[in-house]
């Protein structure tokens, strides 16, 4: 294991007064960029935590909570009794490090979480090192986290769900960026990974015509309002409605609020009102309502068709393999990953990648 001088390049740490970054913030970046540059090189070891306080004038807690976010985002492995060791990548330093940037309520969300694991293991094999910064959706939020982050060495931000605010702001750092699961945005040179809802909605809608489907309910979780299967239905003669789960409704225990829910509302729903078929764009809303309707002695898809959505190994509990439109997000994971190092690599950009769901047959249309 090499030994380095990298007391001496701490003991050059200096922080700019600002108020999106913290000390912790700042040196973490400083460590990150000299890492990612080769002036702290692979395999080499960090000092203690103790040193790295003395050193820098940080309390030994911040100083181990920097060392913890360096081994999380992969910059460093960290053992008891061997130390904090700097990643090699085949004797190389690292060729830079890409930001990923999503909603703080979709930290721990399934999808997110296994999408972006896809991503840094895919990107750490080519020599990226992946970080993750969370940003508000409420737009009189600042967006201290995602700013302080941009004041350190970053190739490409890749933003889910950005919002306005958060477009904007990328767009003003120069920072190479790609937006995916959200409207596309504003700036004719913004990249912009689509995800393709229309042919889902356009082959659930056929299906629902070839099956004889009269009347279709579409039960949503309110931050999926914006996903509507009734023009499309209405096109080929089916009636339909929606039934909405508010944030309020699901209250602060979100996944299980939506359960209870579903549950609540399909336990006390007149039969006079199950529809043909009902869809659920909720994997929790699914599983609380087909969990009322066993109760009432209400099968699917005998006595009313179910379709679901959901994300791969992650769906509602059920007697019988009901259709289901399935996102995965490990394969899109690998998809956004490829077009990322594409767009690194400096060459001909290519044409954004569309990501779809992919539709599984199930007891509800068996054909």
């Amino acid at each position: 294991m090499k030994e380095s001088n990298i007391l001496a390049k701490l003991a050059n740490f200096k922080v700019v007064p600002d108020g999106d970054m913290t000390l912790s913030d700042a040196l973490c970046g400083f460590i990150k960029d000299a890492i990612t540059y080769g002036r702290i090189k692979g395999g080499e070891k960090l000092p203690s935590i103790g040193e790295i306080a003395k050193a820098t004038g940080l309390s030994f807690h911040m100083a181990r909570k920097v060392i913890e976010r360096l081994a999380r985002e992969g910059f460093v492995n960290s053992r008891p009794h061997v130390g904090t060791v700097v990643r090699s990548r085949g004797g190389n330093v690292l060729l830079g490090r890409i930001l990923v940037a999503l909603p703080a309520e979709d930290v721990c969300r399934f999808y997110p979480t296994q999408l972006f694991d896809t991503m840094r293991r895919k990107l750490s094999a080519a020599g990226y090192a992946t970080s993750i910064v969370t940003f508000p959706l409420d737009a009189k939020a600042p967006l201290t986290e995602l700013k302080s982050e941009l004041q350190h060495s970053t190739d490409l931000v890749f933003a889910m769900r950005a919002t306005p605010k958060v477009q904007k702001c990328l767009a003003e750092s120069g920072v190479r960026h790609i937006f995916a699961y959200c409207d596309k945005p504003k700036a004719d040179d913004s990249l912009w990974i689509r995800f393709d809802q229309e042919e889902m909605i356009s082959i659930f809608a056929d299906h629902c015509a070839k099956a004889g489907v009269k009347r279709v309910v579409q039960v949503r979780f309110e931050r999926n309002e914006h996903l509507d299967v009734g023009p499309a239905l209405a096109e080929r003669g089916i009636d339909s409605t929606s039934m909405t789960i508010s944030h309020e409704e699901a209250g602060p225990g979100r996944f299980d609020g939506i359960l209870h829910c579903a549950f609540k509302m399909f336990s006390e729903l007149p039969l006079s009102d199950m529809p043909d078929l009902l869809l659920f764009w909720n994997a929790f809303a699914a599983q609380g309502a087909l969990m009322a309707m066993l109760d009432r002695g209400i099968r699917a898809p005998e006595d009313v068709k179910v379709v679901t959505v959901s994300h791969k190994g992650f769906g509602p509990a059920y007697t019988k393999p009901l259709t289901r439109f399935e996102c995965d997000p490990a394969e899109d994971g690998e998809t956004i990953s490829e077009f990322i190092l594409a767009v690194l690599a400096k060459g001909r950009i290519p044409a954004p990648p569309v990501i779809a769901a992919h539709y599984i047959f199930g007891a509800t249309f068996p054909f």
